[in-house]
Order: structure tokens, then C-alpha cells, then sequence
């Protein structure tokens, strides 16, 4: 599996529990989510941006359909006053005197009626060029300076269709936006004069005062008016071609701050245009943003706070119990096997554990076992030393005793007494063979022989009293055995079982294999006193509980059995039957092992 360079510069198992879970933490929760926070707030501005556009143009486009109402009824006037017959012949005729001029004007009151039909025109006007009629609150004079006014010439130039201008407003004082159409007579082409209808500018700014940010009218791109108090030099410099019904956000720089104007076009033509702008400050469309963002980042610091809190905490319960099984398993590493208290729980730290109580608890029995094993090989060690010893202790030199008894055989030889010269002969065997005994294994034969000079010597001595015999029934020439195991059993034969008996006694010596030939038994029976119940059942119980004998007195079979076990393993050793007054029965089994098995191994065989 390919490895990532970074992963094999920073080892990850370097790190601690609590330094683990701070990595994953910030790893797998705080930087997820950053870049969630980041994408977050990038779509929250852009959805909030959209939407305040959205509600900018909705309130824009109710402002612009009052204002356009406006500019609507003022052009349906416009069209009714423009076509009146009975006005175009007033200001083509000439009069000749005042009275004639208002008896003229007596027959035109439905200008008013037109006038009160209207509620969202101020007045309306017609300039008239013929110097024969008297000015009133509907017909005023041309002077030479409206015709030089740029909004007169505008009008002529339109030659009869409607220019949208600002221009003051006589009667009023004021300015206004106001609707001017030029007058011809269909005859001669001559100009007649100007119409002109002016909308309620007071009207206009309650309508654009509705609006919180500053909301104006443009008339071709000049500033008509303002829901906000106005610096004269203030200007707007944006194209504001729009056709009707269109918005247009545009970036500008308004009163010195960054400012965002949304353009809305009422009227579009040739001649003039009008267009409805409000300006909102850059910082009103963050506000939103930036409230929702801190907001986000509030709750997200907060609720980062809080897993924080919570992570190290649980950090701090699993390093405590980290520690704690830590803790143990030092103690145990320094052989101290005693562990603590319990941890508390199911979890899996409590079931390491359980785990390590078992762990430890094996240990000691182990180590019991490997002490108690260690103990009983030392034992064993040691009896066989103190046999040795004890063999030993009787002989100042092996070579003088030697010596003597072969003197004292070649002495009872020139005595022509055979059987003196023959039972020393035996006696210089058994002695020899016991001087030479080791730790390790012997031939099983020549255990049989110093048996069979043992009890030779001992037929010597009570003569018919005891008989016995070796049968074998199973081939031992090559087989070996631990020293000194068959020897005491028979001795103990002797001493405890036919030392009374007076006739007829005898030791009946068998080596057979059993368990599939894999194992030998050895078996010592005699037809002595027998052994007392309370007494077979107190050796039973030191065979089976392996209790060591004193070391002061003769080789015993507990002492046999122990070897055995120690050597050869627990299920080898001793079997004991007896009957009081009937005999015992010693059944010895040990594995039966040859000299050419270790030849084997080596890749050799005997013969």
C-alpha cells in the first residue's frame, strides 16, 4: 500500500492518547468545519446580497409603478389639451382688445374641470406666442427670454411630440417635472407656442420619502428629485438609458462612501428619458452578511467550545484508565504480581484488565510451579548426593577396600572355600557399581546385574529361606534407566516384607513393556508379611502427595517415586499392592528409552 510522504515523516503512534484525540478533533471536526463555515458564509452573503436586490427592486418597482401612474395621466392630459380645437383657435386668432380676449376665455372652463380631473398635475400652461392675448393661470406670453430657455427650444424642436423637462413652475416658485409639447398652426406651420403640464412635485417627494435609503428621479441623468435634502453640486454620473420596466444595479462612489444604485427605467425615448435610482451604502448590504456570519461563528466557536470540552474530558477518563492498566502492567514488568483494584465498567479497558489479572495470576502459578519443580530437582540432587555420600562415607579408600576384599577372597581361595571367595566377589561388584553411579541414565542390564549380585548374596545368606528370579519379557539390552531405582525396591523387599519369613520366601523380578511398548514395568513382587492397611495407606498417600522422606534413614520408595516424577514426568513412578500376610506387589513403570535413540537423532544407528 503506497504511504504519503507526510505520513512517513509524522509517525502518528509517536503521539499520546490525549494528543491522538486533539489531532482527530481538529482534524476530522475543526477543519471540516472551517471550510464549512467558509463556503457557509460566502453563500450566506451571496443569498443575502441577492435577496436585499430582490426587496430593493420589489420596493423600487411600487415606487416606479405610483410614479409612472403619474407620468401616464399627465401624457393622456397632455393629449387631450394638445388636440382641443377650440384652444388652438384662440391662439392662432388675433384679438383686438382685452374684452374680447376674456369673452374668449369664458368659453374655455373646462380647462379647469381638466385641471380638478387630474390630482396628480400641478397646473398646466400654454405659452402662447400671440402677444394679443392676457396672461393667466392657463395662457402666458412668450418672452424672448423662454424662448431662448433650453426646455422652449427642446419643445419646437420635438416639433408637437411630448418632452419630458424640468423647469420652474411660475405660479409656484418651484421647480417640477413637467411635460412640453410645441403648438403649430396646421396652416402656415407657424409656431403657436408650448404646452406645458407640470406634475405635483410635492407629490413626488411623499412618494420617494416612503423609502428609508435615498431614492431619486432622473431626468436625462439630471437629478429631478430627492427623498433626502440634496447638495446642489451632488451629481450622478451614470448613463441612464434604461427601457421602461429594466433595473440595473450599478457600483458608484455617493457622498464620499461606496455605494450601491439600483436604476429603474420609467420612460424611455428619443427626446428625453426618466429614470428612478435609489442609492443604498455598501456597509447596509454587509451589515446582514457580516451579523449572520459573526452569528455562525458564534455559535460554531461556541459549539467548538463545548466538543472541545467534552473531548478532553473524555481524553482525561480514557488516560486515566490508560494510565491505571499502565500502572499495572509495571508492577507486574518489576515482578510484582499483585494488581490493584478493578477498573469499574465492561468497557474494553476493563476487560484488558481481566485479562491481565489472568496474565498475572498464570505468572505466579507458573513461577510456583517452575520454584516448587526447581525445589523438588534440588531435592532430588541432593538424595542422590547423600546416597553417594552415605556410600561414600564408608570407605576411606576404594582402593584399600578393594584390595582387602581380594585378599581376603584369594585367602579363603587357598582355603579351597569357594563360597566365601564367591559372595566377596559379588560384594566387590555391587560396591563398584554404587561408587560409579551419576545423574544421568544407566544401562538398564547393568542394574539388573547389581540386583542379581544383591540378591545372590542375600540367597547365600538365608540359603533356602529365599528363592528368587529375573524374568525378562521384553528386549533390554540397549535400554537405560536412572541409577539406584530397582536396587532399594528390593532391598525393601528383603528388610520389610521376608525379614520373618522363616521358609519359602521369594522375590519374583519382572521387566516388561506396556502402553504400546512405549513404556517399561518393572515389577518387584514378593510373599512376605504384607504391608499393614493403616501403614499401606499412609505410604499411598506419601507416593501420591510426594512428601519427602528423612534424608537419615534407608532409601525408601517415596524416595524412588519422587525421582522418577522429577525425571522422567508426573505420569511415570511407583504402583503399590498388598495384602497383609499374602505379599506386596511394586510395580515401577518409566519410558522406555535406548542408547540408539540418541544415535538416531545424530543420523546413526547402533547395532
Amino acid at each position: 500500500m503506497r504511504v504519503f510522504p507526510f505520513f512517513k515523516i509524522f509517525n502518528f503512534n509517536k503521539l499520546n492518547i490525549r494528543q491522538k484525540f486533539l489531532g482527530l478533533y481538529v482534524l476530522a471536526f475543526i477543519v471540516p468545519l472551517m471550510i464549512i463555515t467558509v463556503i457557509l458564509s460566502k453563500w450566506i452573503s451571496k443569498t443575502l446580497t441577492t435577496r436585499q436586490f430582490a426587496l430593493i427592486r420589489t420596493s423600487l418597482a411600487q415606487t416606479s409603478s405610483l410614479i409612472s401612474s403619474m407620468l401616464e395621466s399627465s401624457l393622456k392630459l397632455s393629449e387631450s389639451l394638445f388636440a382641443n380645437r377650440t384652444v388652438n383657435q384662440i391662439l392662432e386668432y388675433r384679438f383686438k382688445s382685452t374684452q374680447e380676449v376674456y369673452s374668449h376665455y369664458a368659453t374655455l372652463s373646462f380647462l379647469q374641470d381638466l385641471a380638478m380631473a387630474n390630482p396628480d398635475v400641478l397646473n398646466f400652461v400654454y405659452y402662447t406666442e400671440n402677444q394679443t392675448m392676457v396672461d393667466n393661470s392657463y395662457f402666458i406670453r412668450v418672452t424672448q427670454e423662454l424662448q431662448d430657455s433650453n426646455w422652449y427650444k427642446a419643445a419646437v424642436a420635438a416639433e408637437g411630440r411630448e418632452v419630458w423637462v424640468i423647469k420652474n413652475v411660475e405660479s409656484y416658485d418651484t421647480q417640477t417635472l413637467s411635460l412640453v409639447r410645441a403648438l403649430f398652426n396646421k396652416t402656415t406651420g407657424e409656431v403657436l407656442g408650448v404646452l406645458s403640464v407640470h406634475l405635483d412635485n410635492l407629490k413626488i417627494e411623499e412618494i420617494l420619502s416612503a423609502h428609508n435609503d435615498e431614492t431619486l428621479v432622473l431626468v436625462d441623468s439630471n437629478i429631478a428629485f430627492s427623498s433626502m435634502p440634496l447638495n446642489p453640486s451632488e451629481k450622478l454620473s451614470i448613463a441612464t438609458t434604461l427601457s421602461n420596466g429594466d433595473f440595473k444595479p450599478e457600483q458608484i462612489i455617493w457622498h464620499g462612501k461606496e455605494s450601491v444604485v439600483m436604476l429603474n427605467g420609467l420612460y424611455n425615448s428619443k427626446r428625453s428619458t426618466i429614470t428612478l435610482a435609489q442609492i443604498i451604502p455598501q456597509s447596509d448590504f454587509t451589515k446582514p452578511s457580516h451579523f449572520v456570519i459573526l452569528l455562525c461563528l458564534l455559535i460554531t466557536g461556541g459549539g467548538s467550545i463545548l466538543s472541545l470540552s467534552l473531548l478532553q474530558l473524555f481524553s482525561h477518563h480514557i488516560t486515566k484508565r490508560v494510565d491505571y492498566l499502565q500502572n499495572q502492567i509495571n508492577r507486574i514488568v518489576q515482578n510484582n504480581f499483585e494488581v490493584g483494584p478493578r477498573l469499574s465498567g465492561s468497557d474494553e479497558f476493563a476487560q484488558i484488565y481481566d485479562a491481565l489479572v489472568i496474565t498475572s495470576n498464570n505468572i505466579k502459578k507458573l513461577i510456583d510451579e517452575v520454584y516448587r519443580h526447581k525445589i523438588k530437582q534440588e531435592q532430588l540432587l541432593a538424595r542422590q548426593n547423600d546416597i553417594r555420600f552415605k556410600m561414600l562415607s564408608s570407605q576411606i579408600n576404594p582402593h584399600f577396600l578393594f584390595n582387602a576384599l581380594e585378599t581376603i577372597r584369594m585367602q579363603a581361595i587357598d582355603d579351597d572355600n569357594k563360597q566365601v571367595a564367591n559372595t566377596i566377589k559379588l560384594l566387590a561388584k555391587i560396591l563398584r557399581h554404587n561408587l560409579s553411579i551419576s545423574n544421568s541414565p544407566v544401562s538398564l542390564m547393568s542394574e539388573i546385574e547389581a540386583v542379581n549380585n544383591y540378591l545372590a548374596i542375600q540367597h547365600l545368606r538365608f540359603a533356602d529361606r529365599v528363592s528368587y528370579s529375573i524374568n525378562f519379557l521384553a528386549e533390554v539390552k540397549n535400554a537405560l534407566i536412572l541409577p539406584l531405582l530397582i536396587q532399594p525396591l528390593v532391598e525393601n523387599s528383603f528388610t520389610h516384607g521376608l525379614q520373618d519369613k522363616k521358609i519359602d520366601g521369594f522375590i519374583i523380578i519382572t521387566i516388561d513393556l506396556c502402553d504400546e511398548k512405549k513404556n517399561f514395568l518393572i515389577s518387584i513382587k514378593d510373599n512376605g508379611c504384607g504391608i499393614p492397611e493403616e501403614k499401606f495407606e499412609a505410604i499411598k498417600t506419601r507416593l501420591a502427595t510426594g512428601t519427602v522422606e528423612n534424608l537419615n534413614t534407608s532409601i525408601g520408595m517415596v524416595n524412588v517415586n519422587q525421582r522418577v516424577k522429577l525425571f522422567y514426568g508426573q505420569e511415570y513412578g511407583l504402583e503399590i499392592e498388598s495384602k497383609p500376610n499374602e505379599g506386596t506387589l511394586v510395580m515401577l513403570k518409566i519410558p522406555a528409552v535406548y542408547t540408539y535413540d540418541e544415535e538416531e537423532k545424530n543420523g546413526g544407528t547402533s547395532c
